[in-house]
């Protein structure tokens, strides 16, 4: 009796739903625009300033807080700090852990092939670099 209900109300639900697609929608019907033409045309003389619209320039005197660069202008510092950051961070790399002995280095070495003694790792088989646990560590 139950699978017959359920029958019965996919069967319904099909129906209703195949019905309402055909009966149009009763929108509000699309009413074109009128465009209205404009004779304010302005001529305007175009001057490329290199710079101006395409970054910051700089100023042209001294400002406090603010360096000069090789190009002569005057900039923010922390538009060189932000770059000696970034810089920094990706050139930089992570330094040997320190306190580990030289038998860790060389048990690690003779273990594993893809071993790197910079940052103490390896890569598995699974293709992830994974950190040496020696009996020296």
């Amino acid at each position: 009796m139950h699978v017959l209900t359920k029958t019965w109300m996919a069967g319904a639900l099909a129906t209703l739903m195949a019905a309402t697609s055909a009966i149009p929608a009763g929108a509000m019907p699309l009413v074109a625009p009128q465009v209205q033409k404009s004779t304010d045309v302005e001529t305007v003389q175009y001057r490329d300033r290199r710079g101006w619209y395409h970054g910051h320039r700089g100023y042209r005197h001294h400002r406090p807080g603010y360096r000069r660069h090789s190009d002569g202008w005057w900039y923010p510092m922390a538009a060189f700090g932000a770059g000696a950051i970034i810089g920094g961070a990706i050139s930089g790399s992570r330094p040997a852990h320190a306190g580990l002995s030289s038998r860790h280095y060389q048990w690690c070495e003779s273990r594993y092939r893809t071993y790197r003694a910079s940052d103490n790792t390896y890569v598995p088989r699974a293709g992830v670099r994974a950190e040496c646990r020696s009996p020296y560590y």
